[in-house]
């Protein structure tokens, strides 16, 4: 019975050490900081806010600058460079197109082609304007806008993921601080009987092996010690980890504060109604969906025409930019309809009317998910509140027993292996109402993590 006391007390038990004072205030407000989740939701939520900003410049000009330097003897090009660069003339076209057959009429003043090689640099300036798209820009806008929307609601989330495993690590450290304060007291307390076997036996009151009996069982109690701080160490490195803290050594840290399990007033259907107006994941979901169902006007806008005007300024030259020989500019307008692609436009439509009814079954599906979540997390944090209230009568209960049996112990009617027996049990239901208060702790965090209420501790 020792034995199995004892390694409950060794479960998650440290040693208090003498570094910087941290709270779980301050724990979290660096995790928001430098947790790794967070940073990484952080860049994605600006990743998403660029897309955001470049899909709205759809709806002003393009405006192209180019330069292109051409040399050939190609003669269709060759003649097209010439002219757009005011050199071509009767007599220059017959160097790419033979014009012998008219000599008859101009006294024989041309030769065959001979098709030189020309040089062209082309400058050109191009603008186009979106003048109707059939809802595509608009349509693609307020999906990257909704999608940049639904980053920054994942990005809360994240938030309160990181508040729930740093608050989650801290518990576990202050259980643990906790429990090797128990430790330290049931030394002292087996050192009372110790030292109270060993005066009895000298005054010939108890055997020998009473004493004997409460040596060993110090020993034991002070191995156990030794275990628990290096729990302490691992513990305080795994609340550094959720904090994002890579450097910091766990020895210079000490977490403070009080193990304490509060009761809950709210009712279940509470904490759901709240879960399903302010969970940010589920907000994010919603988000989705309005993408989904725009999906279906930018399919729609396939099938319509689009209309845009254009303008371009083009300046050509033989030798070095800037082009002074020949200067052009054109404008106007297009129209472009698809009037039949194979259907392949009305089925990408009625695709995206099938995937937002789709997204439309999710987010019903996730609802009723986060509503069973809130609604488990509840009735567990019932249950571990009650299993405290046992533990506290229990430990009212073990203390008073204990008191007896040292009387008893005292006056020769109990024996030493019955008062180690009790002093076990007594180490154990006070560890027990520790754990306790660490498991209705983490069930009212788990409450609170699958309403959306985190959150609420970084608002203020």
């Amino acid at each position: 019975m020792r034995k199995i006391g004892f390694f409950a007390l060794s479960v998650l038990i440290l040693q208090p050490t003498f570094g910087k004072e941290i709270t779980l205030e301050e724990a979290i407000q660096q995790g928001l900081r430098d947790n790794y989740e967070v940073k990484a939701s952080e860049s994605a939520v600006k990743s998403k806010e660029y897309m955001y900003e470049s899909t709205k410049g759809y709806r002003l000009p393009s405006i192209t600058f180019s330069e292109m330097f051409i040399r050939t003897n190609e003669p269709g090009y060759a003649m097209w460079n010439t002219m757009s660069q005011k050199k071509l003339d009767f007599m220059t076209s017959s160097k790419f197109v033979d014009m012998t057959a008219l000599n008859p009429m101009f006294g024989g003043i041309f030769s065959k082609p001979s098709y030189p090689e020309v040089n062209s640099w082309r400058t050109k300036i191009e603008l186009q304007l979106p003048i109707y798209t059939g809802g595509k820009i608009e349509s693609g806008i307020y999906m990257q806008k909704k999608d940049y929307e639904s980053s920054q609601k994942e990005y809360i989330r994240s938030k309160e993921k990181a508040i729930y495993d740093i608050s989650k690590a801290y518990y576990g450290a202050l259980l643990a601080k906790e429990a090797i304060n128990l430790a330290n007291q049931a030394y002292k307390d087996v050192e009372k009987h110790y030292n109270t076997a060993k005066s009895m036996v000298a005054n010939g009151l108890a055997i020998p092996a009473d004493e004997l009996r409460a040596k060993v069982y110090l020993e034991d109690v002070k191995s156990k010690i030794r275990e628990a701080e290096n729990n302490y160490k691992i513990a305080k490195k795994g609340l550094l980890l959720a904090m994002g803290d890579d450097k910091t050594d766990p020895n210079s840290i000490d977490v403070i504060g009080e193990l304490k399990c509060d009761a809950i007033n709210q009712s279940p259907e509470e904490f759901q109604n709240y879960a399903l107006s302010n969970r940010a994941d589920l907000l994010a979901v919603r988000d989705k969906v309005m993408i989904a169902k725009k999906m279906i006007d930018l399919n729609k806008s396939d099938m319509l025409p689009t209309v845009g005007a254009f303008a371009s300024y083009e300046m050509n030259d033989s030798k070095l930019l800037p082009g002074n020989e020949g200067k052009w500019w054109m404008a106007g307008f297009a129209l472009n309809w698809k009037i039949f692609d194979g259907l392949t436009s009305f089925n990408k439509y009625r695709s995206a009317k099938e995937m937002y009814n789709q997204y439309k079954q999710q987010e019903k599906g996730f609802e009723e998910f986060i509503k069973f979540s809130v609604y488990k997390a509840y009735k567990e944090y019932e249950v571990q509140f009650d299993k405290l209230k046992t533990a506290e009568e229990n430990l009212k209960y073990a203390t008073e027993v204990l008191k007896i049996t040292e009387t008893r112990y005292k006056n020769q009617l109990a024996s030493m292996i019955d008062l180690l027996d009790t002093q076990t049990l007594y180490d154990k239901i006070k560890f027990e109402r520790s754990q306790a208060n660490y498991n209705c702790k983490l069930s009212t965090l788990e409450l609170m993590y699958q309403s959306g209420m985190l959150i609420n501790q970084i608002k203020n």
